[in-house]
C-alpha cells in the first residue's frame, strides 16, 4: 500500500515538475519577446545608442534563444548604422561575421552578408581616398616647387 502511494506522489510531483518548467520556460519567452520587440521600438525611433544598448542586454542575458540570430544581426547592424553616435565599422563587421558563422542558416544571412560586404568596400575605398590625397599633396608640393624654379630661371 505504502509503495502505491509512493509511486502515485512520484508520479504526481513528476508531472508538476514538468509543468512548471515548461511553465517558467514560456514565461522567459514571453518576457524576450516583450524586450525584443521594446529594442525594436528603440531602433525604429532612432534611438540607436539605446536600442544598442538594449540588444547587447538581450544577447548576453539570453544567449541561446530562437531570437538569437535576430539579436546579434540588430547588434552589428547598429554598430554599422551611420546616424548611431557609437557607430564602429570594425565592431560591426565582427559581429556580423561571428554572426554568419554561428548561425548559417538564419533567415538574417543575407543582410548580414551584405552589411560586411559594403562595409568593408566601404573602408577600402576610404583607404583610397586618403592615398590619392596624399598623391595630390605631393604633386601640389612638386608644382609649387616647378612654380618656383620657373620663377628663378626667368630672373
Amino acid at each position: 500500500m505504502k509503495f502505491r502511494y509512493f509511486g502515485s506522489l512520484i508520479l504526481v510531483l513528476s508531472i508538476l515538475s514538468f509543468a512548471c518548467s515548461n511553465v517558467a520556460t514560456i514565461l522567459i519567452e514571453r518576457e524576450l519577446k516583450v524586450d525584443l520587440e521594446y529594442a525594436e521600438n528603440l531602433l525604429l525611433q532612432g534611438k540607436y545608442e539605446a536600442a544598442l544598448s538594449e540588444f547587447e542586454r538581450l544577447e548576453k542575458r539570453h544567449p541561446q534563444t530562437p531570437f538569437s540570430d535576430k539579436i546579434v544581426f540588430n547588434v552589428g547592424f547598429l554598430y554599422l548604422h551611420p546616424d548611431n553616435p557609437k557607430r564602429d565599422i570594425g565592431k560591426g563587421i565582427n559581429v556580423l561575421e561571428a554572426m554568419i558563422k554561428k548561425y548559417p542558416n538564419s533567415r538574417y544571412i543575407l543582410n548580414a552578408r551584405t552589411l560586411v560586404f559594403y562595409s568593408k568596400e566601404n573602408i577600402e575605398q576610404k583607404i583610397e581616398i586618403e592615398r590619392l590625397r596624399g598623391e595630390m599633396e605631393k604633386f601640389k608640393d612638386m608644382q609649387i616647387q616647378l612654380e618656383k624654379r620657373e620663377k628663378e630661371l626667368k630672373k
